[in-house]
């Protein structure tokens, strides 16, 4: 199949916030995601309050609204997790934030090579084509004549070939009644739009096929 029906369980993510101060970012600002990433790396590694070093998980994401993602996971050492250092950061490092994440569902569409502006926005109308020919329209997790936000996940190291990346991108689905909450928890009034994403592997269920080992995200 061209894409999976994906639930995820609530999680936790580490966030920055990447674009200048009219909210515009592109994935192609290498300058800018490179920032976002160190500041990140940088909390996981020791750059907290309590000085902790965390395991990097994967993917690392980014949503329609320029927020870069990693998420966090728990343990016997550190079973709860500390706050950033955003105190001391330089002026120009993006402040990061702890997010509780609800539990969703995604639409998923996997593709390779680099992860550009023009090749997101190609997939994602890729995707809701094929969600509108499968019947799926209506259950796409967005009010009427609002934007649809999506959220891409990429796998692979900066060097890795095009080839064999691994990247997908997914847009909320409405789950069913009786689950709990949904994307409504992380919706913007501003912008229209929801913050989205996905969650660890041990939450990923499979509804339209059996997934396998092709699951999204898991720890590295």
């Amino acid at each position: 199949d061209d894409y999976e029906i994906r639930d995820y369980e609530a999680y936790t993510v580490a966030s920055v916030t990447m674009g200048n101060t009219h909210g515009d970012f592109s994935l192609e600002d290498m300058a800018e995601g490179g920032a976002a990433f160190n500041t990140l790396a940088g909390y996981l590694f020791g750059g907290n309050v309590d000085g902790t070093n965390m395991e990097m998980t994967t993917p690392v994401t980014t949503t329609s609204l320029g927020e870069m993602r990693f998420y966090l996971t728990s343990d016997e050492s550190y079973p709860t997790f500390p706050e950033p250092l955003n105190e001391t950061t330089d002026d120009d490092d993006p402040p990061v934030t702890l997010l509780q994440i609800p539990a969703s569902r995604l639409a998923v569409r996997r593709f390779t090579g680099f992860v550009t502006d023009g090749e997101v926005s190609r997939q994602k109308q890729v995707l809701l084509e094929q969600l509108d020919l499968d019947g799926h329209n209506s259950d796409i997790d967005v009010p009427h004549g609002h934007i649809v936000p999506h959220v891409i996940f990429q796998y692979n190291p900066p060097y890795t070939l095009p080839v064999v990346r691994r990247n997908e991108i997914g847009i909320p689905m409405n789950r069913p009644a009786s689950s709990s909450s949904s994307f409504k928890a992380e919706y913007d009034d501003d912008d229209d739009e929801w913050l989205t994403t996905s969650s660890s592997s041990n939450s990923v269920t499979a509804e339209e096929e059996e997934i396998g080992d092709d699951v999204s995200p898991s720890d590295y």
